[in-house]
């Protein structure tokens, strides 16, 4: 079994509009390997919400969509799994946090205080 836990390949979001349609990511690669850790860095409005969110198939189709690309999460193509299957993925076994990290995270509690007692 391969390390590698997350590949985006050349990835190319849009967003349908009137008259043109709008590039937001253009051919973004990156692999994640089981342990390590992705930050994903650059100026206001260059595509990384966009590309975040469209691993996680957050974006609302219409008007955006996957224009070329692809999307494995532990060998598998995101691209194919059905909202109910990515549901049972999202937060169990993939995640990310919003650029608004207080909405997301309690930095009163502490991560062992979430997680189950196990007897």
């Amino acid at each position: 079994m391969s390390d590698t836990i997350l590949r985006v390949s050349d990835l190319h979001v849009s967003f349908a509009g009137r008259e043109k349609d709008f590039d937001a990511v253009r051919g973004v690669s990156f692999e994640l390997k089981r342990g390590e850790t992705l930050g994903i860095v650059g100026e206001s409005g260059s595509g990384k919400s966009v590309t975040a969110r469209s691993i996680m198939r957050l974006l609302p189709s219409p008007p955006s969509y996957i224009k070329q690309g692809k999307i494995e999460f532990q060998g598998q193509d995101l691209s194919l799994k059905t909202e109910k299957e990515m549901e049972s993925i999202r937060g169990k076994e993939i995640g990310m946090i919003f650029q608004d990290p207080m909405t997301s995270l309690n930095p009163t509690i502490r991560s062992e205080n979430k997680l189950p007692k196990v007897s």
